[in-house]
């Protein structure tokens, strides 16, 4: 998976793997082995190749070891991903913290949650792992159109995302080729 996502943030860049291999110090055989998960980088390599890019390398460190479902690739997953792109807080006078529970260890901030849409109890605060990819079935934080949702991701046979509540009450979101979709984190407990 780390391979796929460098090559996909390149090229989103619209940047050549020898620009990027020379930029990190590297050869480009090394690189397109990395980007065709053949070779795994070391994290000095991952943190060269990543600036050459042009993205922040903790949501890459975060994939080193990580392998994506087929229907998950087939669907083109590394397009909706948001690795150029950090969390931005708008109210500096608005920051408070919360004890970190040992079980969310590699939680990167906390959100409250603001319905019932999922067996979450409303107002109470989850944890986000922004480097951490979210699979299907798993809970994710996702930004959709300008909106905010904590729900459930399916993929439907390589086809499409939709967005779930465990709660029948809320509609599925089908998230479509036009949307502006991107995954930001997984929601752990």
């Amino acid at each position: 998976m780390l391979g796929k996502l460098i090559r996909n943030s390149r090229r989103k860049k619209r940047k050549r793997l020898e620009d990027v291999a020379m930029e990190a110090g590297i050869d480009k055989g090394y690189l397109s082995n990395i980007e065709n998960d053949k070779r795994k980088p070391t994290i000095k390599v991952l943190k060269e190749v990543c600036n050459a890019i042009g993205v922040p390398y903790q949501k890459f460190l975060a994939c080193y070891d990580t392998y994506l479902p087929k229907a998950v690739e087939d669907y083109n997953f590394f397009t909706h991903t948001a690795e150029e792109r950090i969390l931005v807080i708008d109210d500096i006078n608005d920051l408070h913290f919360l004890p970190c529970p040992s079980s969310a260890a590699s939680a990167s901030f906390a959100i409250r949650i603001n319905d019932d849409a999922l067996n979450i109890e409303k107002y109470s605060y989850v944890f986000i792992d922004l480097g951490t990819p979210v699979k299907p079935n798993d809970v994710g934080l996702f930004y959709l159109n300008g909106k905010i949702f904590i729900r459930r991701l399916y993929v439907y046979k390589g086809d499409h995302f939709s967005l779930y509540a465990d709660n029948p009450k809320y509609p599925k979101i089908k998230v479509n080729d036009d949307d502006i979709f991107y995954i930001i984190g997984k929601v752990i407990q």
